[in-house]
């Protein structure tokens, strides 16, 4: 595939997005299903890796994280809503999401050994 043709499909692929434009008063908001679960501070929404601001979770190959890991697996297939910040980190959007209806960083940080990252809770929920 020639870099012109990738471009353009890269282009399209954004215009297709399902996350809405971005401003101060309304953020980008992305609706959606978990597709798929990266560990207790990471999933997918239709795909989109999201990384849930404020939320800091042990990392996967320590017992902790792997149990982290597990109970956020449990939303795998459930709607998501997720306000995106705007920030980027890695291959993945930052926000803050609610699965099933319940703020799912709140979730974790009541049912897992996840905790709060004050200097990431960019918006004061926590």
């Amino acid at each position: 595939m020639t870099k012109h043709v990738t471009i353009i499909l890269a282009f399209l692929m954004l215009l297709s997005s399902p996350v809405a434009a971005q401003d101060s008063d309304n953020p980008a908001v992305l609706t959606g299903k978990v597709t798929h679960v990266r560990d207790g501070d990471t999933i997918e929404v239709n795909g989109i890796a999201i990384r849930l601001s404020a939320l800091d979770c042990p990392e996967r190959g320590t017992q902790k994280g792997d149990t982290a890991a597990r109970i956020a697996q449990q939303f795998q297939g459930s709607p998501a809503t997720c306000e995106l910040t705007g920030a980027k980190t890695y291959d993945r959007l930052v926000g803050y999401c609610e699965v099933n209806g319940e703020d799912f960083g709140a979730y974790m940080m009541n049912n897992s050994s996840c905790k709060v990252w004050e200097k990431y809770d960019v918006w004061d929920r926590y």
